[in-house]
């Protein structure tokens, strides 16, 4: 008897394109689809399956946790759909894109005559009229140039073609059939996202550790860290792409619709080269104007302060420096160069800084730098950043302890 797979071959090439190209516009162009159709598939898939496959995020339409299983089997479909089209070819069929003309009708066609030896008893084992067999199997001789099977006085005669068709409908069946089970199974577990952005402080690798924790408590949860600048990063957790952006606070946050919560603190270090000829002996201010540094960019709390410390002793800020966002990134700048930088270190970060790197022996005034989360206010958070939560406030709360 026929099978109804809950996904359509279509729906298939729709879910993997736009899962490859992180967007509905390039999906669309890839497919020669228009981007309504192809929402419209997502959205029926979704609506049989009863479960979101998409979601907006950093990178444009991220897949969520029940996604990732489905494209995961849609990618694999996809895949033997290639190879299938690959060993056509390889017998002089003519056929560009065998997935865009594949449909199950088609395939349980070709399948349903190879089992039965002919038309009319593949009409009846599909509950099908032989009409509806024929087209069939005419539509998919228009696709190859060629049809999959032979007339003879005892029946239809398989070909090479359709040996190939009807082994790629086996696969395709098996992977479309398992998946209520394998979304079944997520049931009951702790799913979806967390997307945070980084902004640049020493104990980044922090949420590496949160991140590997929630992996061995929460396999299917999808997480993603992405650093940025904090303009683009407030950006995108106010457009729903980030749920926390974590750094040093701005007290109070720019927007009404954000909010803040203090993890721990920091404290500004200006560092330079281990062997830098300013690394030895007790330094003042005024010794450093001349160098060349790594700042933090103009409207920054980093670069308020950095300004305002050297106009309180009676100093001019340099009108040229070098701006990173990226922590990391700054370290190796001032480690293969001679500039010297300012940034924020926990006291376990500074006293196991970086071989090559020194804090210079300077004073700093009220040096003290909040570092902490900034989410959209009033948010409810779901079972995955509930989780993150309670990890890093627990990391968070072994730094704040440290003096």
């Amino acid at each position: 008897m026929k099978r109804t797979p809950i996904l359509t071959i279509k729906q298939v090439r729709v879910i993997s394109a736009v899962a490859s190209c992180a967007s509905l516009a390039r999906a669309s162009e890839q497919l020669n689809a228009s981007q309504s159709s192809l929402s419209r598939a997502i959205a029926e898939v979704e609506g049989g399956l009863r479960q979101q496959l998409f979601a907006r995020g950093w990178t444009g339409m991220e897949p969520t946790s029940q996604g990732e299983i489905v494209i995961a089997r849609c990618r694999h479909m996809m895949s033997n759909i290639e190879s299938a089209q690959e060993a056509l070819r390889a017998t002089g069929a003519r056929i560009a894109d065998l997935g865009h003309h594949l449909a199950w009708e088609l395939l349980n066609a070709v399948s349903a005559v190879r089992k039965t030896g002919n038309v009319s008893a593949a009409a009846e084992y599909l509950e099908r009229s032989q009409p509806d067999i024929s087209r069939a199997l005419g539509r998919i001789a228009a696709a190859t140039g060629r049809p999959p099977f032979e007339r003879t006085r005892s029946g239809m005669k398989t070909t090479g073609d359709a040996v190939i068709l009807a082994d790629l409908h086996t696969k395709l069946l098996m992977d479309v059939m398992t998946l209520p089970e394998q979304l079944e199974a997520l049931s009951g577990k702790v799913t979806g996202r967390v997307a945070v952005g980084l902004l640049p402080f020493s104990e980044q690798d922090m949420v590496v550790k949160v991140f590997g924790k929630m992996l061995s408590r929460h396999r299917h949860v999808r997480l993603q860290a992405v650093t940025g600048s904090y303009a683009a990063l407030i950006d995108g957790l106010r457009q729903g792409e980030l749920d926390f952006v974590i750094g040093p606070l701005r007290q109070p946050p720019p927007y009404d619709v954000l909010e803040e919560r203090h993890l721990y603190d920091e404290f500004f270090a200006i560092i330079a080269r281990a062997d830098h000829r300013l690394a030895k002996g007790r330094r003042k201010l005024k010794d450093l104007v001349g160098e060349n540094w790594v700042v933090a960019p103009h409207g920054t709390p980093t670069r308020r302060y950095f300004e305002e410390l050297l106009i309180g002793q009676g100093l001019v800020p340099p009108s040229q420096t070098c701006e990173i966002v990226t922590f990391a990134l700054a370290e190796q700048m001032v480690m293969n160069s001679d500039v010297i930088a300012l940034l924020t270190y926990s006291p376990t970060k500074l006293k196991t800084i970086a071989r090559g790197l020194k804090a210079l022996s300077i004073e700093l005034p009220a040096n003290s730098r909040a570092i902490g989360l900034t989410y959209r206010k009033n948010q409810p958070f779901t079972p995955a950043q509930q989780s993150f939560l309670e990890i890093l406030d627990q990391r968070a709360a072994r730094l704040a302890r440290v003096k």
